[in-house]
């Protein structure tokens, strides 16, 4: 009877992630899959891409394209509360957000982005790169404003964007990547299933824990190696098959926020902007059950 329940419990949060919107992928690992027939029941019942690597701890992973072109005013400003609260992380980075695009023929060229609501409307200077500076506005708060983009949905994703000044283009502070995460997870908190939610909140969230790790996409493929490096300490970081990824624990005592990511790509890639590939993956989340 304990056996069953426990696949049921481990069915039901399956299903309850496979609705997630939020990022591209979230796999959950466990010591044991449900059975055969309860996994093929999943299968049936989402509209994502389900498959089950062969890898020596077993993981379902869940892969989600979904993203509206709008996004709830009331909602980002929970990752600028965030920023605030979390700020010791990267006390030399000011808040900002980005627009990457989910496809290489997406083009941030012409994109325009405003504040708007019933009642009045703004337009919010987007960067080149399209990041974006999110101003506080308690009128639009109130009168429950959206952010919204002149694209259709699943172009884009939204995301929150921490970068110390003085950090080399190959490199991620630990710190921006730790106050990212954090802004991240308040902005997308409430898009979670109930069941999910309570999951993450009870191995303390994905920020601030050892048992979530977080595949971060690198802004370019062709991504050799990453590498965690403080002081004389060296930790060489997981990279995907397709090298577009690199895998960490943010929670890790060991290493303060001032520690780097050293990003090595193809050299054609460093010396030949012409062979530069954009990576248009979105960020994996792996729970250690």
């Amino acid at each position: 009877m304990k056996k069953n329940l426990r696949h049921v419990v481990l069915l039901n949060i399956y299903l309850g992630i496979a609705i997630l919107s939020c990022m591209s992928n979230f796999t959950l690992s466990a010591q044991e899959n449900p059975p055969k027939q309860e996994l093929e029941h999943v299968k049936e019942r989402v509209s994502e891409q389900v498959r089950e690597p062969a890898t020596p701890d077993q993981t379902v992973e869940i892969s989600s394209t979904k993203d509206p072109d709008w996004k709830s005013y009331r909602v980002m400003l929970k990752g600028l509360d965030a920023f605030e609260k979390y700020h010791a992380h990267a006390p030399q980075a000011s808040p900002q957000f980005i627009l990457k695009p989910r496809r290489l023929d997406v083009s941030l060229s012409g994109v325009n982005l405003r504040l708007a609501s019933d009642e009045s409307s703004r337009t919010i200077p987007l960067a080149s790169d399209g990041s974006f500076v999110l101003p506080r506005d308690e009128q639009a708060a109130s009168q429950r404003a959206e952010l919204m983009i002149n694209r259709k949905k699943e172009m884009f994703r939204w995301w929150p964007l921490v970068k110390s000044p003085g950090v080399a283009t190959q490199h991620r502070r630990l710190g921006d990547l730790r106050l990212e995460c954090e802004m991240f997870w308040a902005i997308h908190y409430d898009d979670l299933p109930f069941v999910a939610r309570n999951l993450m909140r009870t191995v303390g969230g994905p920020c601030q824990t050892k048992k979530v790790i977080l595949s971060f996409p690198a802004e370019w493929m062709g991504l050799q190696a990453a590498t965690l490096v403080q002081g004389e300490r060296r930790m060489n970081l997981a990279v995907d098959k397709d090298r577009s990824t690199y895998s960490i624990t943010l929670y890790n005592p060991d290493f303060s926020d001032d520690a780097l990511i050293e990003l090595q790509f193809d050299a054609d890639v460093v010396t030949q902007p012409d062979k530069k590939i954009r990576n248009v993956n979105g960020l994996n989340v792996v729970v250690k059950l």
